[in-house]
């Protein structure tokens, strides 16, 4: 019996004081609790020292008993923007409690109300890197296949990128240039490589930092056209015969303009009075007046001038 009064009598006492602790700590009070100030968007050329990585911020908050418990044991988190909640005087940076108050309250979804933070302007320690914009070369060997060839030259989405680090290299590098261990293999209209600029050099920052090389490209065909040789300035006292008197054009195209392709897009002539032989083999000359003609050939190479007097 006695036994069991003692442990009645530690019932009551749990009970008691529980009531006691929620009828206590369910009030509301003003307490000063630390938040834990980050920064987010750090510029590349910014690197904050360990100890300015995270600030210890006295803040007084308006709660409930529960919730100051819990915020003096774990504390709180808050990232903020650096450039928005920093400032500069006399080539050192600060941070403000009382300055990034609004910004406190609008980062987290809080259960209590902040009332106010120390106005203190707290010195960030950090080390400043040069920055340099370099161009960009690309030097990533490419393999068409499919009968696919270029239509553009690749190129990447900016044409230079700053870089952010190690002084010594900053000040050597005077381009960045891309390359690849493997050929990139082309067989669609369209090749975009993603290019992780971080792998290239940790010590770096790069802005951007991931470039896209991006390849456009066409499936080719090739046609063939008879065009007949036309000769041009011939004297009038002069009989000139030519052989042959049409050539065969072998040309290239994308597959999707093979149809506009037509005989009066090629010319094909030789000018007599650039002949300095009465009898000679010489190579036609050719305008193409169609931009879809990729490349082109003719055949036979030469063509057989025969003057007759």
């Amino acid at each position: 019996m006695k036994y069991k009064r003692i442990i009645g009598f530690f019932l009551v006492v749990v009970v008691v004081a529980s009531l006691w602790f929620i009828s206590k700590y369910k009030d509301v009070y003003k307490e000063e609790v630390i938040f834990n100030v980050s920064f987010i968007n750090v510029p590349n050329s910014v690197t904050l020292d360990a100890n300015s990585k995270q600030l210890n911020v006295p803040v007084e908050i308006s709660a409930t008993g529960f919730t100051l418990i819990w915020e003096k044991i774990f504390g709180h988190q808050v990232k903020l923007d650096f450039k928005e909640n920093t400032f500069s005087r006399n080539d050192t940076l600060y941070f403000n409690p009382t300055k990034s108050v609004k910004k406190i309250k609008r980062s987290n979804t809080l259960s209590y109300e902040i009332l106010s933070a120390d106005d203190l302007d707290i010195p960030i320690e950090f080390k400043r890197f040069k920055s340099k914009k370099v161009p960009v070369v690309n030097k990533v060997a490419l393999d068409y296949t499919l009968n696919y060839l270029a239509v553009k030259e690749p190129y990447f989405q900016v044409d230079s990128v700053t870089i952010t680090g190690n002084d010594v290299k900053v000040n050597a590098l005077q381009e960045l240039v891309i390359t690849r261990d493997s050929k990139l293999l082309i067989k669609d209209s369209l090749t975009t490589l993603e290019i992780d600029l971080k792998e290239i050099d940790r010590e770096l920052n790069f802005e951007p930092p991931i470039l896209s090389l991006r390849v456009e490209a066409t499936q080719m065909t090739e046609g063939k056209i008879n065009i007949p040789v036309r000769l041009l300035n011939v004297p009038v006292d002069q009989q000139v015969k030519l052989i042959p008197d049409n050539v065969q054009v072998v040309y290239s195209t994308a597959v999707a303009n093979f149809n506009q392709i037509k005989a009066q897009d090629i010319s094909v002539f030789i000018n007599y009075e650039l002949i300095e032989q009465l009898n000679i083999a010489v190579i036609p000359e050719i305008e193409i007046s169609n931009d879809k003609i990729i490349s082109y050939r003719i055949n036979p190479k030469q063509v057989q001038v025969l003057t007759i007097k």
